[in-house]
């Protein structure tokens, strides 16, 4: 019996000496790239500078030191590109960590200490201060919170100067995430014409929501299958074509003129859109689920 227990033991031990090494246990990695600030461990940053010299893709060299700076994020982002990645916002995310295992299975790494993310749970606090909540791309979620939420203890606030949605439920705030807002310049891609697209601020209520709608006044203009315009609508002035919406899914209408929130895959870190709050998929449809015709937007600046 002493033995089999000691051979056990024995095996265990051996098996998670020997436990392959992932980057998808790591924290997500170096989001304050603005200041060329780090929160994640030196360790864990040799190791990721480990394995880009080992894709022999990108030909680099860089300095194993386990210090982020310039040449570490210009070696993300080389390889977000290289391996089609987006965002490629020189940060490593959950899809550039998947990537950087696979490059990375034939390398033994040293240990490293391993601090667990606090970006899809947790204390919203902490979150805070571990974020850069103007240039990450992390989501903040409490799913106690998300679980208690209806249509009478939710409201919503967009901060327009950190490009963030926040969901309240009861006052607290149960999700954090990125968005997109109107720009202040913003180009027509066919009249090449630069008008203001800014969101309007104030306080608002959803006024509809829809789940999978397309858009009445941005899209494409097709004929013979080919795309001959793309834009709004209203402006087209070529000969006749056959219409289709941009996609719209969850949205939540705020203003009859067509401001509302929706689900985009051009979530930036900048205003960018023609008025809407963009909204990562995921994202979009949380806060489609949570929230009802009448519910509180705040819109800030």
């Amino acid at each position: 019996m002493n033995i089999t227990k000691i051979l056990l033991t024995t095996l265990m031990l051996f098996s998670f000496s020997s436990a392959q090494h992932t980057f998808k246990t790591y924290a997500d990695m170096c989001e304050k790239t603005g200041t060329q600030e780090c929160i994640n461990e030196s360790s864990q940053i040799k190791n990721l500078q480990i394995a880009l010299n080992e894709d022999k893709n990108l030909n680099l060299n860089l300095k194993t030191d386990g210090k982020w700076g310039k040449d570490t994020k210009a070696a993300v982002e080389k390889f977000q590109k290289h391996h089609n990645l987006t965002p490629v916002a020189g940060y490593v995310g959950a899809k550039t960590k998947k990537q950087l295992d696979k490059v990375s299975k034939n390398i033994k790494f040293p240990k490293v200490k391993i601090v667990s993310s606090s970006s899809a749970t947790g204390c919203y606090a902490d979150f805070k201060k571990r974020t850069n909540l103007k240039k990450s791309f992390k989501v903040f979620k409490d799913r106690s919170l998300l679980s208690k939420a209806n249509e009478k203890n939710t409201k919503l606030k967009i901060d327009i100067s950190e490009q963030r949605v926040r969901l309240y439920v009861d006052g607290k705030v149960a999700l954090c995430s990125p968005c997109t807002t109107g720009a202040k310049r913003k180009l027509e891609p066919n009249t090449r014409t630069i008008r203001d697209k800014s969101t309007p601020k104030g306080t608002f209520k959803i006024t509809e929501k829809i789940s999978d709608k397309r858009s009445t006044i941005f899209g494409k203009y097709y004929r013979n299958g080919k795309m001959v315009y793309k834009g709004d609508r209203r402006k087209y002035r070529g000969p006749k074509a056959k219409y289709k919406g941009a996609s719209l899914k969850n949205w939540m209408r705020l203003t009859s003129s067509g401001i509302g929130l929706h689900a985009s895959k051009y979530v930036k870190r900048h205003p960018g859109s023609n008025g809407c709050i963009r909204l990562p998929y995921k994202v979009a449809h949380t806060i489609f689920s949570k929230v009802n015709t009448g519910t509180k937007v705040s819109i800030v600046n």
